[in-house]
Order: structure tokens, then sequence, then C-alpha cells
């Protein structure tokens, strides 16, 4: 199958959402349909605004637990949204008082996002709820009791998370099962993207090749954080389940797949140039290509519940393995010098296949210690307020964005007061979705939200035109919410035409349509202009600044990894949980480095500095990341071969040289060449008789290539040193 239609199977699950968008979508039908009914039964159509509305903020803050998990995150939301909604009704009247509150309100709640991704989404969704308040007492048009906005609201939130909580426990691992599909579908890609090294493109086609491969690689780490994140909700709610178990037993194959994948033995072009009449490496790229395809066949399997066919890909691996044997017997003395290696490099390939076939014969089956599998954050009220501290510095993402936030919000209700816009409480509301923690994604956002109105409102125009009936309307209304919970993730600017059009056609029923048309335009082009002003000016998060950080903390993360890994080499005893932590962590900054620098080509491009200097970096940092990753690949081998003091020094060497290089990023000191100690140990290596076994073979052949990506890496650090800092580093040199 080709990069083409995978990348169109990813993008229709992305899309569509599978099983669980769709459960999204039904929800939000039901309880629109349901708020409008109990509108219309008691005759109090002016209903409609709130307990819509309220629908909406409890759709969008609804998180990704089991039913336990929503009961407990629903509580929180209530309590949120009840506080959030008397507290705008009781301080609207007074601007002064209302309008600091805003600001230490909207501080504190985007600080939550520091206790992670759901944590982040209540405190968006209250933040979107204060708006909603001040948006329906805005447009009342007579005297309501205090009770009345906040009540109706906070009912239309409650009705939509019990529908929420239901339903999770119905449909159980709906979720889950689609988090695992993209997983494997997104490895899939990342294998097919590998398959291309075999044979070697050019060498221009190689680093594109390599950049390629460090982003999608980001894609699957995002995945697996998802994957995991779904599994410890559910593990914390119900533990034993036994087809919890089974979907524990995928995540950790399809962490074994990832290993074996994102591992690089020897240098490719030395092996292509060697191996250049043989077909060896044809076949090797048709088996990466084929387990790419097999794994989005799990990831089907997956999601569509049916049986697993790893038919081709078990033939391509018994082609490999033909291949390799012919070559044994037959290979000319020019090929034996790299024979080790290419065995080495078969060996993943069939262990990355027989990791497919564990996939094919999984069952459900109670774990009984699944929280001891994937360990359970400890969470107490002293750890959450550490986590938030840790965050209260201009360093910190969240922080910046809290800021960002708190002072366009602030500006948005003075130009509210002072120009006194008839409904212009939506200038806070589009600025609440614009405002993102980064520039690109906040230009994008806004482009999309602006054309979104536009078309939305022109929508709306010519529908409640059409069709004056109130049922009709209703009924458009409730259709527009449910595009836009079904495309908002994906289609923004369907999404936001949606809700544009639902907005239109709600007022319409307390009051005429036709005037809130031109306001919602105006509103939507002031809050965007606060928000692009916002995110360029208020402590920018250019990411040009952000990057030599980052590279320094995903080098220093290789390092930990690199040092555990050695660890399985020299030591009888090594903490399998202690590995795994550090193997996510330097998955996890190999992922944000990569993302940084898409991150800065969406710039200014005064702010694009140093592109291709940084694109090289980022490349030689993910080939240095697959190299360590061997070592993790096979590790039960390492374990196996008794230690040797020249290896464990080269490792030790490269941890610290590693470190090295981070340390003066950090602190902007000259990073040094290759010192005298590098060249005796790549001399030593080079040097080492070359009848070991194939294990003490492989530890340093890997450590070889270590090394000479670390000289690359520290060239291509002290360029990028000269260019920025200029004269000072000279100066230094």
């Amino acid at each position: 199958m080709s990069i083409q239609s995978f990348k169109f199977s990813l993008q229709t699950l992305r899309k569509e959402g599978g099983i669980s968008q769709l459960s999204y979508g039904i929800r939000v039908f039901i309880a629109l349909c349901g708020a409008m009914a109990l509108s219309w039964g008691i005759n109090q159509i002016d209903m409609v605004i709130p307990l819509f509305l309220g629908i909406i903020a409890s759709a969008l803050a609804e998180t990704e637990d089991g039913w336990q998990g929503r009961v407990r995150a629903l509580l929180i939301t209530l309590v949120l949204f009840i506080i959030t909604a008397f507290g705008v009704r009781l301080l609207m009247p007074y601007p002064w008082v209302f309008g600091i509150s805003i600001a230490l309100v909207a501080f504190c709640l985007s600080m939550c996002g520091a206790l992670g991704r759901r944590y982040g989404v209540m405190a968006q969704a209250t933040l979107i709820l204060a708006v909603y308040t001040m948006i329906g007492l805005n447009q009342a048009t007579h005297e309501m009791p205090i009770w009345y906005e906040p009540v109706l609201l906070s009912f239309g939130a409650l009705w939509y998370g019990i529908l929420s909580v239901i339903w999770a426990a119905l449909f159980a691992h709906v979720t889950l099962r689609q988090a695992l599909t993209s997983l494997y579908i997104e490895i899939g890609l990342y294998l097919k993207l590998k398959s291309k090294f075999f044979p070697l493109p050019t060498r221009g086609a190689v680093d594109s090749l390599r950049l390629d491969l460090a982003q999608q690689h980001g894609q699957v780490v995002v995945a697996l954080n998802r994957v995991r994140e779904i599994l410890v909700s559910r593990i914390d709610s119900n533990p034993t389940n036994p087809r919890l178990g089974r979907y524990i037993r995928f995540y950790f194959i399809a962490q074994g797949i990832h290993e074996r994948a994102s591992s690089s033995h020897y240098n490719y072009s030395d092996l292509a140039e060697t191996f250049f009449h043989s077909d060896i490496l044809f076949r090797l790229q048709r088996q990466l290509s084929e387990a790419g395809t097999s794994c989005r066949k799990i990831g089907e399997a997956i999601h569509g519940g049916h049986a697993i066919d790893l038919r081709d890909s078990e033939e391509t691996v018994a082609g490999v393995l033909r291949s390799i044997d012919y070559l044994e017997r037959e290979a000319e003395p020019t090929q034996w010098r790299l024979f080790r290696s290419l065995r080495q490099l078969t060996d993943n390939v069939i262990a990355l296949q027989q990791e497919l076939d564990k996939a094919r014969q999984l069952e459900d089956i109670s774990l009984s210690d699944a929280s001891q599998q994937i360990p359970q954050p400890r969470v107490t009220f002293r750890s959450i307020l550490s986590q938030i501290a840790d965050q209260l510095t201009p360093k910190s993402q969240v922080f910046r964005h809290a800021v960002r936030m708190s002072l366009a919000l602030s500006c948005g209700y003075a130009i509210i007061q002072n120009m006194n816009l008839s409904v212009g409480y939506w200038v806070m509301l589009t600025t609440l979705f614009v405002c993102l923690p980064t520039f690109g994604s906040t230009r994008k956002r806004l482009y999309e939200r602006i054309a979104g109105t536009v078309i939305g409102l022109v929508a709306a125009w010519a529908l409640i035109t059409l069709f004056p009936v109130e049922v009709i309307q209703l009924v458009i209304a409730v259709t527009a919410g449910v595009v836009f919970f079904l495309s908002r993730n994906n289609r923004y600017v369907l999404a936001t035409a949606a809700i544009t059009l639902m907005v239109v056609c709600c007022f319409n029923q307390v009051s005429d349509g036709y005037d809130v048309i031109w306001p919602r335009l105006i509103d939507t082009l002031i809050g965007s202009i606060i928000s692009w002003l916002a995110v360029f000016f208020i402590l920018p998060d250019w990411s040009h600044r952000q990057l030599p950080m980052t590279f320094a903390e995903g080098l220093r993360r290789s390092a930990d990894y690199l040092r555990e890994l050695m660890r399985f080499y020299q030591e009888d005893n090594v903490s399998e949980q202690v590995y795994r932590h550090s193997r996510r962590r330097a998955y996890n900054a190999d992922a944000l480095l990569t993302s940084t620098l898409v991150s800065m080509q969406q710039e200014p491009g005064h702010f694009r500095r140093d592109t291709e200097l940084w694109q090289r970096l980022v490349i030689r940092s993910h080939t240095l990341f697959n190299y360590i990753a061997a070592f993790s690949a096979h590790r039960g081998t390492l374990i196996e071969q008794p230690s040797n003091q020249l290896l464990a020094d080269a490792g030790n060497y490269i941890v610290e040289s590693l470190q090295e290089v981070a340390q003066c990023l950090e602190q902007k000191q000259l990073v040094t060449d290759s010192s005298a100690e590098f060249e005796r140990l790549r001399n030593t290596l080079e040097d080492c008789p070359s009848d070991d076994d194939e294990r003490h073979y492989f530890v340093q052949s890997q450590l070889q290539s270590l090394l000479g990506q670390l000289e690359e890496i520290r060239r291509l650090t002290l360029e990028l040193q000269v260019q920025v800092h200029g004269e000072h580093i000279k100066s230094l040199s």
C-alpha cells in the first residue's frame, strides 16, 4: 500500500473520528433535541439559548475517562460552572470589579493546563461558560431572577454530562479502540517512510526523508501518549476488566513495534554501497513496507473487531531470510566486513514481524496488576500545587499563555465597555477560541475563524429568510450544533460556520436574528485582532528562541536514555520501570524538538532564523535517537553478554558529551570540537578485533555510529552558535 493510501486512511479516521466521533455527535444531538423539546413543551422558547450554551460548554469539557472518571470530572465541572455563572451574574453590574475578576479568573483557570490536558480542557470550558453567561445576560429582553441564567446554563451542562456518563458506561472502550487504531496507523506510516531508506536514495533525498521521519515520529509519540492517558484513566476505574487487559497488551505491542521501527543499525549508505548488487536491500524495503501495511490492518481490526491478516508481511520475511541465507553462503570477500551489521538489521526486521504476530494471538485476559504495568500517578493536593508552582515562570508556555489570555480578555472587556457594543461579548468569546499558545496555531485559527464566521453569517441570513418558521429554524440550529462538534477538531472553518448559524437561529427565536449578523462579524474581527496582538507582543513565544533549550533538553534526555540502556550491558539487575520512564521522556523530547521546528516554520519571516541549519540539527538529533533506540530493541541480548570496559567507557563518554553539549547550549558557552579522548576512543573501537561474538560486535558498531553522530552534532552546534551569537562566541574560540 502506498504512503498516499496510508495518509488517506489516517485522514479518514481523523476527519470522521470513527465511531467515537460519531457517538460524540449523537450525544450532542440528543442533548440539543431534549433541550429544545423541554423549551417548546413548557412554552418557554427563550430558555433554548442558555440550555444550548450550557450543553455546548459541557460537551467542550468532556474528558476521555471511563464512566466513573466522567462522574468525577462532571462534578468538578459543574462546581466550576455554577461558581463562575453566579459570579458573573453578581459582579457584572460593577465594571471595575468585574474587569479585575476576569483577569484573575482567566489567569488561574489557564494555569490549570499545568495539571494536564483534561484539566486544561475543563478550565477552558469554564471560561467559555463565563462568556456565555455574559452573552445571555446581555441579550435578556426583560429582568430575570438572579438564579435564572446560572441555573439554566448549569442544567444544560448537567443534562449533557448525564448523557456522557451513560454513554461511557454503555460503550466503555470505544474511545480507547479509536486511539489504538490511530496509534497503529501512525506507526504503519512511520514504517512506510522508513522503508524508503532501502535502497538508499540520493543525499538530498536522504535529508528530506529523515526530516519527514522525525516529524512522523512526533505523531507516533503523540498517539502513544494519548493511548497511555486513556489507559491510565481506565485502570483507575476498572483495573481487572478482561477487555482492558487485552488493550493494554496491544499498547505494549505497539511500543515494541515502535522500538524496532525507530532503531537504526550501522550506516545505511555503507550497507547500500557494499550490497548494491544483492537483492537483500530491496527485500528489506518490501518487508518494512508490508509491516507498515500490517500495522494498518491491526489498527483496522481493533476498530472493527475483525480478524487480523498478516500473510503478506510473513511472506516478505521469508524472502528476507532466504536472501540473507544465500548471502551467507555466497557473499564476496568485500561484503563480509559488513555482513554482521546486515545480519543485525535483518534480525531486527524479523523481530519486528514477531511483535506483529503477537497482536493476532491476543485474547481478553484479566490483569489484576494492571496498575503495575502502567504506573498510576499519585495525585495529592500538595502535588497539584507543586505542578502549578513549577510552571509559574516566564519560561513556561503555560504561564505565558495564561498571562496572554488574562490580558487579552481584559482588553476585550475594556473595548466592550468603552465602545458600547450591542452584543460585544462575542469579542471575548472569539479571543478564547482564537488565542492559542503558539503564534503559528493562533494565526491559522484566526484565518479559519474569520472565514467560518463569514460563511456562517451568509448561510444564516439565507436560511432564516427562506425558512421563517420557528420549528424549522430550531431544527437547523440543532443540526448546526451537531456539525460543530463533529468537525471542530479537523475542519474548523466548517465548525465555525455551523456554530455561527446555530447562534443566529437561536437568537432569532427571542429577538430579531438579522440584528446580530453585523455585530457578530465585527466582534469576531475585533477578537481576532486582539488575539493576534496578544500572541505577537505579550511574552511572545517565538520558536527560534525555544529551539536551543529544546535541543539541549533533547540531548540530555537522549543521554539519560543511553545511560539506562548501557546498564543492561553493565549490570545484572536493572529497573524496567526506570528504563521505561527514561525512554518515554526521550521520546517526548525528540517529538517536542520536531514540533518546535515546525512551529518556527509557521512564524513570520523575520523570526524564521537559521531554518536550514536547524533542520540539519533536528535530523542529526533524531538519527542519534534512532541509534540509541537500537540498544532498546536489543536490550534482552545486552543482558546476556559480558561487560567490556572499553565499550562501557565509550558509552559513558557519549553520555557525558551529550550532557556537555546540552549544558553549553543552556549557558551559552562555546561547544568545543572533538577532543583527544574522542579520537582515542574512535581509533580504539576501529582497531578492536572483529572476531568477537555477535552481541559484542553489535554494541561496538552502535557505539561507533553514535560517536559519528556526536561529532556531527558538535560541529553543527558550534556553527549555530557562531551564527546566533556572532563575535561573542568567536572571541571565546
